[in-house]
């Protein structure tokens, strides 16, 4: 009875785990940071997600200016030059900057590293805290310097039909911090979807169909729920001029963050919990 009763305890009263240290964590983060780092696929991304984000916006831009003359009092009322010129972002940088934080997780499974790394890193809802972390603050410099210029294009653009906005003027650089910052959270929730989905073509899709879905067949849905959308809430965010239908920006990145934490929690939770 006795040898029942310790056999009992052992199996139900384990000892806890030992604390992660901070030691792993760094180490954990450094070789997350060196694997991005190292990959050209990264910085090839990064570039294109900044010119196509630049050339876009100006294009669309180009548009709106020349349709000012036949636009109605109302829409004049609430045109947003900067919503404008950072267009081209949101709808494309936004989508290939959570594509590349995708492929830190799927490419992993699909070489099958991802036991090595778990061979190393026996944490792994840390390894992909790191992924997520380390991937969130390699885009949010990249998104920064594509929105800036991405303005700057925009309201020389503008300027010709004295439309343009300047980096003074009331929300201009919170829209632009916000819109950085809301394309991180984007590369939060694309680990997440990799972590969960584990293949990237269907990973990738899934999280254009979050953004650009969003947008475009968001609006069949009631206003009330359409706002809350991942694709409308990266729109919200970089709004300077409020409108109806769109909420506030601070609350778009709330909302952004709420998906981006239930992205990385449900993924920490197969990846804990299923086998590489």
């Amino acid at each position: 009875m006795s040898i029942a009763t310790h056999t009992i305890n052992e199996t139900h009263f384990s000892p806890p785990a030992p604390p992660v240290r901070n030691s792993t964590i760094t180490r954990t983060v450094k070789a997350e940071w060196t694997k991005l780092r190292t990959l050209p696929s990264t910085w090839r991304t990064a570039v294109m997600a900044v010119t196509i984000s630049i050339g876009l916006g100006a294009v669309l831009c180009i548009s709106q200016a020349n349709q000012w003359a036949t636009m109605t009092a109302q829409q004049r009322r609430t045109f947003d030059p900067t919503a404008c010129s950072l267009a081209g972002f949101f709808l494309v940088g936004a989508v290939l900057l959570g594509a590349l934080a995708v492929r830190t997780v799927t490419a992993e499974y699909s070489t099958g590293m991802i036991r090595s790394t778990f061979t190393a890193m026996p944490t792994r809802r840390l390894v992909l805290a790191a992924k997520a972390a380390v991937t969130a603050a390699f885009a949010f410099p990249v998104a920064l310097l594509a929105v800036f210029v991405s303005f700057e294009v925009g309201q020389r653009v503008f300027a010709g039909k004295h439309l343009q906005a300047s980096f003074g003027h009331p929300g201009v650089l919170r829209a632009m911090v916000f819109a950085a910052l809301a394309v991180s959270l984007i590369a939060i929730i694309g680990v997440g979807l990799g972590g969960l989905i584990r293949h990237t073509a269907a990973a990738t899709t899934a999280l254009v169909m979050i953004i650009v879905g969003g947008v475009t067949l968001g609006q069949f849905l009631p206003a009330g729920l359409r706002q809350y959308l991942p694709g409308t809430a990266l729109e919200a965010a970089v709004t300077v001029h409020w409108s109806a239908g769109l909420l506030r920006p601070g609350t778009a990145i709330i909302v952004l963050g709420v998906y981006a934490i239930v992205a990385l929690v449900a993924a920490s939770l197969r990846v804990a919990y299923r086998d590489a």
